[in-house]
C-alpha cells in the first residue's frame, strides 16, 4: 500500500496568499485542509484539477470554539496535519486618532489571537504525531512602522514574537515554527491597501525588484519552511522585492 500523503492545513485558503500556499503545498505532495470564513470551493476545484485531495471547513480563526471545532473535525474526517500555515489576516487603514477600539480589537483578534489559537491546537496534535512544521504569514510591517497602520503593525509584530517564542517552546517536540513576511502583493487585501491614491507609485519606487509580489512568490518561501528547512526554526523570511532594504520614507500629506 502506498504511503498516505502528508496533510497541510492552510487558513485564509479561499483566496489570495492562502490559495497560493495551498496550491504550492499540493505540488509538494500534501493533501490540503482548506480553512476560511468564506467558501473555498474555487481553491478546492483548482486542487481537484491537479488531482489533489482536499477538505474544507468554515473557520473563524479569532474564535476559540471555532478553532477547537475545526481541529476535531479535521482529525476525525481528514487526518492530523503535519504542516500548518496561518495565512488568514485583515487590516484597516486609519490614522491612530481615528482608530476605534473595535477596529484595534478585531485586527488583533484575527492577526494575533488567530495564529495563537491555531498554533495551540495544531501543535497539540503534531506533538502526539511526532512533529511538524508551522509557518505564520507575517508582513514586513512586523518590523517597520507604516503610517495609518498602527493596529496592523502591532498585530504582525505580535505574530512575529509568537513565532519566535513557539519555536523555542516546541523544538523539543520536533515542531519547527517560522514566519514569512510578504511585502505588498497582488491580492484583494493588497489592492485595498494601495487604493487609488499616491501610495502605490511611492511604494513601488522603493521596491528594488520593481514589481508587486505574487501569491506564488510567498508560497515558495512557505514550501521551503515546510519541506527543506529541517534545521531552521524561529526565523522570519521577508519576501518583499527588497523593500525592507530600502525603506519607505513618509509620504507627504499622509
Amino acid at each position: 500500500m502506498a504511503e498516505e500523503k502528508r496533510i497541510a492545513a492552510v487558513t485564509g485558503a479561499g483566496q489570495g496568499l492562502g490559495r497560493g500556499v495551498a496550491l504550492r503545498l499540493a505540488d509538494a505532495g500534501y493533501r490540503i485542509a482548506l480553512l476560511d470564513r468564506q467558501s473555498c470551493d474555487e481553491t478546492a476545484k483548482l486542487l481537484a484539477d491537479k488531482g489533489v485531495d482536499s477538505w474544507q471547513h468554515v473557520t473563524d480563526v479569532s474564535d476559540e470554539s471555532s478553532v477547537v471545532t475545526v481541529f476535531s473535525a479535521m482529525e476525525n474526517e481528514f487526518g492530523v496535519p503535519s504542516a500548518l500555515v496561518n495565512a488568514a489576516g485583515i487590516f484597516a487603514d486609519h490614522p491612530v486618532h481615528e482608530t476605534s477600539v473595535d477596529t484595534w480589537d478585531r485586527i488583533m483578534a484575527v492577526n494575533a489571537r488567530g495564529p495563537f489559537l491555531m498554533c495551540r491546537e495544531g501543535s497539540r496534535r503534531m506533538k502526539e504525531n511526532g512533529g511538524g512544521s508551522i509557518v505564520n504569514i507575517l508582513s514586513n510591517a512586523a518590523v517597520q512602522g507604516f503610517a495609518n497602520e498602527s493596529a496592523y503593525c502591532a498585530s504582525k509584530g505580535a505574530a512575529l514574537l509568537l513565532t519566535r517564542t513557539l519555536a523555542v517552546e516546541l523544538a523539543g517536540h520536533n515542531i519547527t515554527v517560522n514566519g514569512v513576511g510578504p511585502g505588498t502583493s497582488e491580492t484583494a487585501m493588497g489592492g485595498d491597501y494601495l487604493g487609488e491614491g499616491p501610495i502605490a507609485a511611492h511604494e513601488l519606487s522603493r521596491t528594488p525588484l520593481g514589481r508587486w509580489g505574487q501569491p506564488a512568490d510567498i508560497a515558495e518561501a512557505v514550501a521551503f519552511f515546510c519541506n527543506q528547512a529541517t534545521w531552521v526554526t524561529g526565523q522570519a523570511l521577508y519576501v518583499d522585492g527588497g523593500f525592507l532594504a530600502t525603506g519607505l520614507p513618509t509620504l507627504k500629506g499622509m
